[in-house]
């Protein structure tokens, strides 16, 4: 009897571990959400990633699988963001995201009153520039040019968005690198702390 009920035992147990296992693949974790002494916000499922003194703030968002029909959220929008930047001379270049979809690297321009992309990244977002467009003209080195005119659809700049951004395609750095430049029709956005010393950028929208 001792022995039926020991096996009984162990069947239940591994049921229970096999149900565990299950419940874990079938069911997202839930997410963290925690707040650094800059301001920034960040996110990891994992409490262990988030440093012990903030701990104490974090939000737990319970993961839920969409339901068939239901429109997923929508991302969140952030009002603060800090990036890292390189410096190309007396520039600093700082990573962003095109569309969604394109990963590119620009030039903070202050004094440009539009931002800009390099043909190639024109094309690789898929754009047709054997296309009519819309021109405007630019003052270079050579002389007065027409560069045409687009409307991004987003550019993100860690987690910050500007939506239907107008863009001029034109290869303003020999630098195939850099994708172009934020001009102030992005930055006017936002509030720009440049720390020299970290090699950070701040970012707050106004």
């Amino acid at each position: 009897m001792v022995k039926y009920a020991r096996i009984m035992w162990r069947r239940a147990l591994i049921l229970l571990l096999l149900l565990l296992a299950y419940a874990g693949l079938a069911f997202p974790a839930d997410i963290l959400r925690w707040t650094d002494d800059k301001g920034v916000v960040h996110f990891t499922d994992n409490l262990h990633n988030i440093p012990e003194k903030f701990r104490s703030s974090v939000t737990r968002i319970k993961a839920k699988e969409t339901p068939r029909g239901v429109e997923a959220q929508k991302p969140i929008v952030y009002d603060k963001a800090s990036v890292p930047f390189q410096r190309r001379g007396t520039v600093v270049v700082i990573p962003a995201t095109i569309n969604e979809k394109a990963t590119a690297r620009f030039v903070v321009d202050t004094g440009a009153s539009y931002t800009m992309i390099s043909r190639e990244t024109a094309k690789e977002l898929d754009i047709d520039l054997q296309k009519t467009l819309p021109t405007i003209p630019f003052q270079t080195a050579n002389g007065v040019i027409l560069a045409p005119l687009v409307t991004l659809s987003v550019i993100d700049v860690g987690g910050l968005q500007v939506r239907d951004l107008t863009a001029a395609i034109h290869d303003v750095f020999p630098d195939p690198s850099v994708s172009g430049l934020l001009g102030l029709n992005f930055l006017s956005n936002f509030r720009l702390d440049i720390d020299t010393n970290s090699g950070v950028l701040h970012l707050e929208r106004k």
